[in-house]
């Protein structure tokens, strides 16, 4: 028990200091700047630093948020959380592991996680950092760099990550969890390029309901965005298996507001592969299935936006056929030696 309250007092000495100010207000403590340093990502709910260590991160309340309530709004996603990886099992290789949690009853929560040196699969299957983007000089830079895509992706790398995500929402799933905000700036790309499906702050855990909504083009249309579940999980599982083939965003050129009123229509990107938005130059094959000559996965994919894949272990199976159906003996046998499918 010693050893274990040692490591969570290091854990929150390491993490950025959230004090209080006037009226219930916080502020950002004077480590602030620190934290900004060694951050390497952050969001509406929480801020990811690398520890010094180097091989975990600490995942905290955002100090550049200053008032109470969105605090305890934070506070609140972080023990659900926490919350959902106690619930569970550990070890599993398609999920990113918690190491420790700590929680001061107030707004002093934190996780400790396994760090992915390859940062989010976003980012990976886009070629730039959280940090490079940051530190971009001007708004032109930032936008060029989360253009970018990293063409040298051979198809079997992008075929094994499908399965891996998909087997970690299936594992998700099984165990009464819905996680709400399924895309590949959710998911961690490790040493060894293997995915691990992570951000569980706003997931549903039995009967209580999800604290968020999914991105725009992993989005779901529906009357009500109370109504959740393992279907609206699967339309977000099928635009990041879109996202993953290609290494674009369905709909990537296009508004949000554009986006929502054709997924509204039930209007969906071309799988064909041959549209400008996969097909930047008149060459490109990336995410060309060579036995089909369309997308990678295009029949699954349509089912996920459909709303007739009943399950993500049903989306895993299908995946699996095509994987036998479209590579060769070498390729299958590297998917198989490196994710175990």
């Amino acid at each position: 028990m010693a050893s274990q309250a040692n490591s969570a007092a290091t854990v929150m000495n390491d993490a950025p200091k959230i004090t209080k100010g006037v009226n219930g207000s916080m502020r950002p403590g004077p480590e602030l700047e620190r934290a900004m340093k060694t951050m390497i990502g952050a969001g509406n709910c929480s801020m990811v630093h690398l520890l010094p260590c180097g091989t975990r991160v600490v995942k905290t309340l955002n100090p550049m948020f200053t008032d109470r309530h969105t605090h305890e709004r934070q506070a609140k996603n972080l023990r659900r959380e926490i919350a959902v990886y106690r619930h569970l099992p550990t070890g599993h290789p398609c999920l990113l592991q918690m190491h420790e949690a700590v929680d001061d009853g107030d707004i002093g929560v934190s996780l400790t996680l396994e760090y992915m040196p390859n940062a989010t699969l976003n980012e990976y299957l886009h070629g730039y950092t959280i940090r490079e983007f940051l530190d971009a000089p001007s708004r032109a830079d930032k936008d060029c760099a989360m253009r970018r895509r990293h063409d040298s992706v051979p198809l079997r790398q992008r075929a094994l990550w499908c399965l891996q995500a998909t087997d970690g929402i299936a594992l998700l799933h099984a165990h009464d969890v819905i996680h709400a905000d399924i895309k590949p700036e959710n998911m961690g790309v490790d040493a060894a390029l293997n995915m691990r499906i992570f951000d569980l702050a706003g997931s549903a855990l039995g009967d209580e309901h999800p604290l968020v909504l999914e991105s725009t083009r992993f989005f779901m249309p529906r009357k009500s965005w109370s109504v959740y579940g393992v279907a609206t999980d699967c339309f977000a599982l099928g635009s990041s298996i879109y996202h993953i083939v290609p290494g674009f965003r369905p709909y990537d050129a296009l508004a949000d507001d554009d986006v929502d009123t054709r997924f509204e229509r039930g209007e969906f990107p071309d799988l064909s592969g041959q549209t400008p938005e996969h097909a930047p130059k008149p060459d490109d094959t990336i995410g060309m299935s060579p036995r089909t000559g369309r997308l990678l996965f295009a029949d699954i994919i349509d089912k996920c936006w459909h709303g007739t894949a009943v399950s993500a272990a049903a989306i895993l199976a299908d995946l699996q056929r095509e994987v036998a159906e479209t590579f060769d003996t070498e390729d299958q046998l590297w998917i198989k030696q490196t994710g175990g499918f």
